[in-house]
């Protein structure tokens, strides 16, 4: 292939593609500012006679100030939509994984369990070693008296 008939394969490529487009001609004639200036004029007459003649101004900057926020609407609606693929399409490789029950659900608990687990062995009678540390003799009478006062006392202070 040599740099001719490349040349040339890309001269008729792009007399193809100009014939999509319009002509400068056909541009200008469009964007004549006359013609622009007609159908603004139209368009100020037919819908903005309606209102007082000093407040056709705000009124015409409302409109338009409507119409570009609902076209920078319409784009930024594009381009986030266009632009992020969907969060609920799954890959390939994850779309043929299953997940076991066990690891779903809590496993079921076994059929007896105890009302109450002992920490020893339940004894039928103290011995003396397992009192000494409770008992104490009851010798003077006023002794206990006070004891069992300061004893009450406090807990009445501690009562709401």
């Amino acid at each position: 292939m040599d740099l001719g008939s490349l040349a040339e394969k890309a001269k008729t490529f792009l007399d193809k593609i100009r014939g999509f487009f319009p002509s400068r001609e056909k541009i200008r004639a469009v964007l004549n500012r006359e013609k622009i200036s007609k159908i603004l004029d139209a368009l100020q007459d037919r819908f903005l006679s309606r209102f007082p003649e000093n407040k056709r101004r705000p009124i015409l900057f409302c409109f338009a100030g409507v119409f570009l926020l609902f076209v920078l609407l319409l784009i930024s609606t594009l381009v986030i939509h266009t632009g992020k693929p969907k969060k609920n399409a799954q890959s390939d490789a994850v779309a043929g994984i299953a997940i076991p029950l066990e690891d779903l659900f809590i496993p079921a608990e076994p059929d007896f369990v105890p009302d109450f687990l002992f920490e020893r062995e339940p004894r039928y009678s103290w011995t003396l070693d397992d009192i000494r540390p409770h008992w104490r003799y009851p010798g003077d009478p006023e002794l206990w008296r006070r004891e069992v006062r300061t004893a009450v006392d406090r807990l009445m202070e501690n009562v709401p």
